[in-house]
């Protein structure tokens, strides 16, 4: 009987590996519909609650790379007092990097989790916050 259940279970994981490894008719479609490479540009803020209007604390640029599932971010963000930078990758519909600023001469950096949109040319997302509100950012990449 013990026999039995091995011999299941190893046909089990062979039969996955073999299907996950099967190619698909979908593998040229693509994740994005951005260039492989870009600059973006946009505003930091909190949006008034279902409103079009925007308090902005900041602006960030910065470039992009994509690869075949998602990117990777650098950029520079400056708000009235801080300067700083941003770091990270996206996929999909998620961000995930880490935002840096020096403070008394000494490089401070926190983890940046947070949600992204983007459709023609424009981008839209929100920033988890450990610290203070939970920001927006939005902008245009080209």
């Amino acid at each position: 009987m013990k026999k039995i259940a091995i011999v299941c279970v190893c046909l089990l994981f062979l039969g996955i590996a073999l299907v996950s490894a099967a190619p698909t008719q979908k593998q040229h479609a693509q994740v994005f519909t951005l260039d492989p490479t870009g600059t973006f540009e946009g505003s930091i803020g909190v949006p008034e609650h279902q409103g079009q209007n925007a308090t902005i604390v900041g602006t960030m640029n910065g470039t992009y790379w994509l690869r075949n599932r998602g990117g990777r971010f650098t950029a520079s963000w400056e708000t009235e007092n801080r300067t700083g930078t941003l770091r990270g990758g996206f996929g999909r519909h998620l961000l995930i990097g880490r935002i840096s600023t020096m403070v008394n001469g000494t490089e401070r950096s926190l983890p940046i989790v947070g949600f992204l949109k983007t459709q023609d040319n424009e981008f839209i997302g929100r920033s988890m916050s450990f610290i203070g509100p939970a920001l927006y950012f939005w902008g245009t990449y080209t």
